[in-house]
Formats: C-alpha cells, structure tokens, sequence
C-alpha cells in the first residue's frame, strides 16, 4: 500500500470520529511532506498555515 492510501484511509478514518482529530491527521501529513523540503521554505509554509488557521479560528469563534 502506498503512503499516499494509507493517509487517505487514516484520514477518512479520524474524520469518522471526529473534524478535529481529522484535522490533526492531516496536520501530520503536513508536517511529515515539509520535512522533506528546504528548511526556510517549510518555515514560509508554516507561517502560512498559521495565519490560515488563525483566521478560521477568529471567524468560528466570534
């Protein structure tokens, strides 16, 4: 089976269960594709996903 396919069923899996555990599922794979790359273009990526987050957090939560 192909990483790809596992994360995918790990995914659908924890979305089952519940949206935040998917979505920390899909913050693993995240983080494990970023690890590969360039360590200033993984940092640029991350602040990215922070301010994404951020903003999806200020808007549910007001």
């Amino acid at each position: 089976m192909s990483g790809s396919a596992w994360w995918n069923r790990e995914i659908r899996r924890a979305d089952k269960a519940s949206p935040r555990q998917g979505a920390f599922k899909r913050m693993d794979r995240l983080r494990g594709q970023l690890q590969r790359l360039d360590p200033e273009v993984a940092n640029r990526a991350w602040r990215e996903v922070g301010d994404s987050l951020q903003r999806i957090t200020d808007r549910y939560t007001r």
